[in-house]
């Protein structure tokens, strides 16, 4: 299809450069019609001149009997003045400076030919000078010449516009069949494949979002967790009899190290390196992550509630992945708390799976934004206050455990953040 539509533009590009070259032909053949009438009237004005000298009569009126009505304009110029044969001034600049010039014939736009008293079109004036008495120039219209050459150049026209018409049908009959031919190619092989390459491109977008979020993760947090480390560890030597103090210390580089693992994980999602599942109790999941965000809520003045029934079964997940998803679900709901509210955290469980709800009682979000609120660096936080990844990370960690994750709007207000997935040796 490609090969026929540059055959077919080309062919008109063909066509179209002839028609430029024929269209410059007639304007070349045009000017050059106008010269060779200007050289005859130079020819008519040196013939009147000669008459003129000759004749032993140096009136002006000698040379009305040379004049033909409506073509020719018989003009004496004496000085700097143009007068008719008959005396009449006339007022035309641009002959005045042809003469001055010594040219043989020149050519009169339109504008000024009514001055001489032809039609307003194109005029060509041959100039011969007379001793003592000025100069003789006889003037004539050439409308029937430039009306010839127009005619011409709109025969060429016409046929470059009928032939790239013809060739553009042409062009267009032949790319709808072809196109018709593709289109029922295409989905011949995308009912072939459909499949396949859907699961390849999920598969590909989650890695592509994943590295993107992964590498920028573990960029931002590289330099930041080893200066942490080292202060950490500087720390508790110099404290080593202070029991508080080491406490402290140890739990600092404790929480740099699970922070490191966690971006581990999130490189390792990148990399499509497989998870380590594990059997995990859905209120340890919940009771460790709520404990990474407690000093959030207490800043925020928000009651974190967990409602989480101890007869659930085991979650079978990578812990440090599962928990970071939902300590992004909390501090989501805890930035969209007002203070003195609750932010609920319920697990629920049927035969086939297991959901992570979190509930806030703030404004709620729109339906416009729920559903782009999984996207990555979408947010609707004030500028400096969200990177729009929080919610993205998360959704992609459900998806390595075959899980979904979920946000919609709560009557009569608050927004509902679920991560579902299914429970190990169920169907789904």
């Amino acid at each position: 299809m490609i090969r026929t539509r540059w055959l077919v533009a080309m062919t008109i590009v063909a066509v179209a450069g002839i028609g430029e070259l024929v269209y410059r032909d007639e304007t070349d053949r045009s000017e050059a019609a106008l010269d060779d009438l200007g050289e005859e009237q130079a020819m008519v004005a040196r013939a009147a001149s000669l008459a003129l000298v000759t004749g032993g009569e140096r009136s002006p009126s000698a040379l009305v009997a040379l004049q033909r009505p409506g073509a020719t304009v018989l003009l004496i110029r004496d000085s700097k003045e143009l007068r008719t044969v008959v005396g009449v001034p006339v007022t035309s600049p641009e002959l005045v400076a042809a003469i001055d010039r010594g040219d043989r014939f020149a050519r009169i736009e339109p504008a000024d030919a009514p001055a001489l008293g032809l039609p307003e079109r194109t005029a060509m004036v041959g100039i011969a000078n007379v001793p003592g008495a000025g100069s003789v120039v006889v003037a004539t219209t050439a409308e029937r010449q430039r009306d010839r050459d127009r005619s011409g150049r709109l025969r060429v026209v016409s046929s470059m516009v009928l032939t790239a018409s013809v060739m553009s049908a042409f062009a267009w009959f032949v790319w709808r069949k072809q196109r018709s031919e593709a289109e029922l190619a295409r989905e011949l092989a995308v009912a072939e494949i459909a499949h396949s390459r859907d699961a390849e491109l999920d598969r590909l977008n989650r890695a592509a979002t994943m590295a993107a979020l992964g590498s920028g993760v573990a960029h931002e947090l590289s330099t930041p967790l080893g200066v942490i480390i080292g202060r950490a560890e500087q720390l508790m030597a110099r404290v080593r009899d202070d029991e508080r103090a080491v406490k402290n210390a140890q739990a600092i580089l404790d929480q740099a190290e699970h922070i490191n693992q966690v971006v581990r994980g999130l490189l390792g999602l990148a990399r499509g390196a497989p998870i380590a599942l594990q059997a995990v109790e859905a209120h340890a999941l919940v009771r460790d992550a709520a404990a990474l965000v407690e000093h959030r809520f207490i800043r925020a003045n928000v009651k974190l509630v967990p409602g989480v029934d101890s007869t659930l079964p085991e979650v079978r997940c990578e812990p440090l992945l599962f928990k970071h998803a939902l300590v992004n679900l909390m501090l989501n709901a805890c930035d969209a708390a007002p203070p003195k509210s609750t932010v609920h955290v319920d697990v629920h469980a049927d035969a086939a799976e297991i959901a992570f709800v979190v509930t806030d009682e703030g404004e709620g979000i729109t339906a416009t934004n729920a559903a782009r609120a999984l996207e990555p660096f979408f947010t609707t936080k004030p500028a400096g206050q969200g990177t729009g990844l929080g919610l993205a990370i998360a959704n992609e960690i459900a998806k390595t455990h075959r899980g979904t994750l979920d946000i919609a709007p709560t009557s009569p207000r608050g927004t509902r953040a679920c991560i579902r997935i299914p429970i190990e040796g169920s169907t789904t």
